[in-house]
């Protein structure tokens, strides 16, 4: 019985401590992405013609892939950043997530925002 409530009390502690670890690596991940935008946000203006982003960016030897997507008026370029691993719980009904760096653009072509985009599919 005392071995059992052992056994219980630690394999509590290691899935608390397992938690904890993994929100503390994806909060990590979580800053990496926002650096990597920093630089898009300070040079990149909201208002600024679709032709001057794509400039910027292949200036910067980046390449950017044009989608759209449903219920935005707008394209959307997407520029890859990372992949996120997949956690050990997750690897059985999810792929890798990869993660993009999204730069929407309204109608008429004028960069409308830059945000972080995670595709990635999970059954």
């Amino acid at each position: 019985m005392r071995r059992g409530v052992v056994l219980a009390v630690f394999g509590v502690a290691l899935i608390a401590g397992w938690g904890g670890y993994s929100k503390y690596i994806q909060a990590q991940r979580e800053a990496s992405y926002r650096a990597v935008l920093g630089p898009y946000k300070r040079d990149l203006t909201v208002g600024m013609d679709r032709d001057q982003v794509i400039a910027y960016l292949r200036s910067h030897d980046v390449i950017c892939h044009t989608v759209h997507y449903g219920g935005s008026e707008g394209d959307t370029c997407e520029v890859k950043i990372a992949e996120e691993p997949v956690g050990l719980v997750e690897a059985f009904v999810c792929e890798p997530w990869t993660v993009y760096a999204a730069f929407e653009f309204t109608p008429t072509d004028k960069l409308r925002e830059i945000h972080i985009r995670k595709i990635g599919t999970c059954l």
